[in-house]
């Protein structure tokens, strides 16, 4: 009988997992900066007015994972604490994989910084705003990314693409870790 119940309970703990685990990582939102009742603790460029307890143009690091960036905004909301990366560009029904994947680094690197763990971010694009909530396998994903960026930057992995004036002219890896477009193919 008891072992029936562990069991019962085991399954239901991993059929909710599952379910969560699949949510859309995402939610679109009304496009705004600020929280209510957030506090600003952390600004991406330096101020010619500086406000009391706010850090201004620290570049944040990971050590664990190599990485380091400069997120436009963290806020501090309750205990929790939320960056916020602002775009230029338009979105249409979701965040691009690309900011989405900035924002992850960001989850990582404020967690290693700050010891708390981020439970969520946002991507403010030009015509809208996504809350990214920092799911397992986002995470997974972008260990996965570094991981071939790495091996991009020994010579030990190159991604089978045909070189493309209009993919590559914007690519964040062109002229870095890749070389596949040289620049003189339209």
């Amino acid at each position: 009988m008891i072992l029936n119940i562990v069991f019962l309970l085991i399954a239901l703990y991993l059929l909710i997992y599952s379910i969560i685990e699949q949510r859309p990582f995402y939610r679109k939102m009304r496009r705004s900066i600020g929280f209510r009742g957030g506090k600003l603790i952390y600004v991406d460029k330096p101020q010619q007015v500086k406000e009391k307890g706010v850090v201004y143009g620290k570049l944040l690091k990971s050590e664990k994972y190599g990485l380091t960036g400069k997120p436009d905004y963290i806020y501090q909301v309750g205990d929790e604490l939320v960056p916020i990366e602002l775009k230029s560009s338009d979105a249409e029904d979701s965040p691009y994989f690309k900011d989405v994947m900035q924002l992850v680094a960001y989850f990582v690197i404020i967690e290693e910084e700050y010891q708390k763990r981020v439970k969520r971010g946002r991507i403010v694009y030009r015509n809208a705003m996504f809350e990214v909530y920092n799911r397992k396998y986002l995470r997974k994903e972008l260990l996965k990314i570094l991981e071939q960026m790495r091996k991009m930057e020994k010579g030990v992995y190159m991604p089978s693409v045909t070189p493309s004036f209009s993919l590559c002219r914007f690519c964040p890896c062109r002229g870095t870790v890749c070389e596949i477009y040289e620049g003189n193919s339209r």
